[in-house]
């Protein structure tokens, strides 16, 4: 439902040197990830990681915006992030056919948004990276589109925002936010407010302010995975970039006022669905380096997981559950996280929520297993590795420890800490986040026919 970082994504990256700009950095001797990189600072404030890795003749390159819902706080304008998600393919003056230059490269490309970042990323043939940059580069300086052009983007996003704005899950996750928060951004969805939405097209010229402002080098990491050669790149990042004018305007993201008090909410569907009780309770933002973080993700595995005690009776043994969902990867400011549970039968509600809780209060007053955490931790630091075969995949596993800090050198940090944490580190997250006073409980059934 929320955006989240998974749990393997943030353990696995972990054998990181610190790096001096402009400096090749080999593997750490005993560390985890296995490529070298090189890391840029631009003058203009742009940060660029080369990394070798993935197939021979291939690249992956991926542009991080550091921008997404949560920085929408001016009133009505809700949704621009991922509006620009869109508006980024409409080209430029030197190409105004961005579509049709990628599929003569060949190239696959796509973008994506959540509550802080937005990412646009394309896989090609390792020979066009000079094109590519020279593509990229010119679309996060010189994008170009007309009024006509902002308003068809604003009806098909409005399209797409009808399309799953009424579905269950769509539904329970605004129920969600709008309960839980009372003044941080994180209250609205990425797609963003539905009267927003619908007042989009009248918007061109603030479209305009909010490209300029936070489509700047400071705010922007650039990611080039795969066959590259680093002094080749790190002259065409300089020779493309270079020219890149600063100019970010960092906006004033409102702070969330601390709950005192637990918050419920109930939903009645108007369509066809089994019922879901969503346990959500305010959480720390990610930090490599603090434990109560890094414990409550761990938290979410080995508490509520599917080697968890709770997993195996209700979904596994007894069925009750059709599934059972911890959400507990964290935002860059305090965010949610959240126990998930799709009921099979509506009338058990009222015993499931007991089940839950009781497992909750397990969590906060007893030790988890001492194996169970180690093979957690294990997972976390092995099982992504397993993945990284693709450049792409090596580039995606960036994007979480950018988001939240701007490197990707904030891995060591996040690894050392994992690797220390013990089964009481695991207990005082549970007795520091999974606290009545900052619970909201939201409910969502079917409602009954004529109602």
């Amino acid at each position: 439902m929320r955006p989240l970082h998974g749990l393997v994504l943030l353990g696995a990256l972990a054998g990181f040197a610190a790096a001096a700009p402009g400096h090749t950095i080999a593997q750490e001797p005993g560390g985890i990830f296995p490529f070298e990189y090189r890391r840029l600072d631009l003058d203009n404030g742009l940060r660029a990681y080369l990394i070798h890795a993935g197939a021979p003749g291939q690249i992956a390159y991926l542009s991080v915006v550091r921008t997404g819902a949560r920085d929408e706080v001016e009133p009505g304008r809700t949704g621009y992030a991922h509006f620009f998600e869109h508006m980024m393919f409409r080209g430029t003056k030197k190409y105004p056919n961005y579509d049709g230059v990628t599929e003569k490269l060949g190239a696959f490309r796509n973008a994506n948004t959540s509550n802080d970042r937005t990412a646009f990323y394309m896989v090609a043939s390792s020979e066009y990276l000079e094109q590519i940059m020279d593509l990229e580069s010119d679309r996060f300086m010189n994008l170009d589109y007309s009024e006509e052009g902002f308003r068809t983007e604003a009806g098909a996003i409005l399209g797409e925002y009808q399309q799953g704005a009424y579905s269950a899950y769509s539904i329970l996750d605004r129920t969600i936010r709008e309960t839980a928060f009372t003044k941080h951004t994180y209250r609205h969805s990425t797609i963003g407010l539905e009267a927003d939405v619908r007042g989009m097209p009248e918007g061109y010229e603030y479209s305009r302010s909010f490209f300029h402002r936070f489509y700047r080098p400071e705010n922007v990491v650039l990611v080039i995975v795969g066959d590259v050669d680093f002094d080749l790149t790190e002259a065409l990042v300089h020779q493309y970039y270079d020219a890149w004018e600063p100019g970010y305007q960092a906006p004033d993201i409102p702070v969330e006022p601390e709950q005192t008090a637990k918050r419920t909410a109930s939903v009645k569907y108007p369509g066809r669905t089994l019922p879901m009780v969503s346990y959500n309770w305010k959480a720390p933002a990610w930090s490599p380096t603090d434990k109560t973080a890094v414990a409550t993700e761990v938290l979410g595995a080995v508490a509520f997981g599917p080697n968890s005690d709770i997993y195996r009776k209700l979904v596994i043994q007894e069925r009750r559950l059709q599934n059972l969902g911890a959400g507990f990867g964290l935002d860059r400011d305090p965010t949610l996280v959240s126990l998930d549970a799709m009921v099979a039968d509506p009338a058990d509600i009222p015993a499931v929520k007991q089940e839950l809780e009781g497992a909750v209060a397990k969590a906060r007053d007893e030790l988890v297993d001492e194996k169970l955490l180690a093979d957690t931790k294990s997972a976390m630091k092995y099982g992504f590795l397993m993945r990284l075969e693709t450049a792409q995949n090596v580039a995606f596993s960036l994007i979480a420890p950018i988001v939240d800090t701007g490197t990707i050198e904030a891995v060591n940090d996040y690894y050392a800490t994992l690797e220390s944490l013990t089964t009481e580190d695991i207990r005082d997250a549970a007795r520091a986040v999974l606290v009545d006073r900052g619970l909201t409980l939201v409910t969502l059934q079917q409602a009954e026919r004529g109602s």
